[in-house]
């Protein structure tokens, strides 16, 4: 994934954008945007993947049908299509914010779009197979002159330029203890950067608690999210939180891998899982 520009940039450049010119992706671009599409990378757990650039079929500034009048003026969508497995919703995250971060490189526009969707529409498009889900799609064009009022209605009802502090998402060896960014190091950058991270409403439901030579990952869920939508969008959250920690932590010469390696903690926050772990290497 060479990119000119440093990842914790695009990280932190990044931004939903519902609003687009109506114009075809520049050919230069969509060139570049579908070679990486085609290559995106091994997700952490080797899920099956698939990810292509689809034309919506919309002239001008109208519209998208399939996605309830939230996306207006795009023509070219990023979907992807993934084989149910174990943790294939993190991996599936982890592939498709790599991929955004891409777009932003290629100074494009774009917005996660998981809830407000009509899966079938897309499915059609990709030929979605039986053994395969489509969890989310994401609009990627040039940018409207301004935002409209639905993006700011969504901005607004999400608290979208809001993250947690880090005493609520970042711990010591367990979740008694707060991490501080002296404690964490060389690391706190890719901590920071998962902070930053997008999430489903903006729920950022990242948990990270820094032992030896680990930092394991936790998905506290928002009471009841799990059952609002099709996919389970805060597993995908957890692959975000993945692709911005390892990203991050290789740009400033941090080596490691992710792995599952349980910490079995005795006790952890309600409705708080499991999901990954980062192993440094030493």
């Amino acid at each position: 994934m060479n990119m000119n520009v440093p990842f914790i940039d695009l990280i932190k450049k990044r931004c939903s954008w519902r609003s687009f010119s109506g114009a075809s992706l520049p050919v230069d671009a969509k060139q570049k945007m579908e070679e990486f599409l085609a290559n995106p990378g091994i997700p952490p757990f080797n899920s099956q993947t698939r990810f292509e650039l689809v034309d919506a079929g919309v002239d001008g500034a109208k519209r998208v049908p399939g996605t309830y009048g939230v996306i207006k003026g795009a023509r070219d969508f990023i979907v992807g299509a993934v084989k149910p497995g174990p943790k294939y919703l993190e991996d599936y995250g982890y592939l498709f914010e790599k991929a955004i971060l891409f777009a932003t490189a290629l100074d494009l526009g774009s917005c996660w779009m998981g809830g407000t969707l009509k899966h079938t529409i897309f499915a059609e498009k990709i030929g979605l197979q039986k053994d395969e889900a489509l969890p989310c799609i994401c609009p990627v064009g040039i940018r409207a002159p301004r935002k409209t009022l639905v993006d700011a209605m969504f901005a607004a009802g999400a608290g979208s330029m809001k993250r947690k502090p880090w005493h609520e998402l970042f711990f010591l060896n367990d979740f008694s203890n707060t991490l501080s960014k002296n404690a964490a190091g060389e690391y706190s950058t890719p901590l920071e950067m998962v902070r930053l991270a997008p999430s489903a409403s903006n729920r950022q439901p990242w948990r990270i608690i820094y032992s030896g030579s680990c930092f394991h990952l936790f998905l506290t869920r928002n009471k009841a999210y799990k059952n609002i939508f099709k996919s389970d969008l805060q597993r995908i959250d957890m692959g975000i939180a993945m692709c911005h920690f390892e990203l991050s932590a290789k740009e400033k010469g941090l080596e490691g891998c992710w792995t599952e390696s349980d910490p079995g903690l005795s006790r952890i926050p309600e409705r708080t899982e499991y999901v990954a772990t980062w192993k440094i290497k030493e």
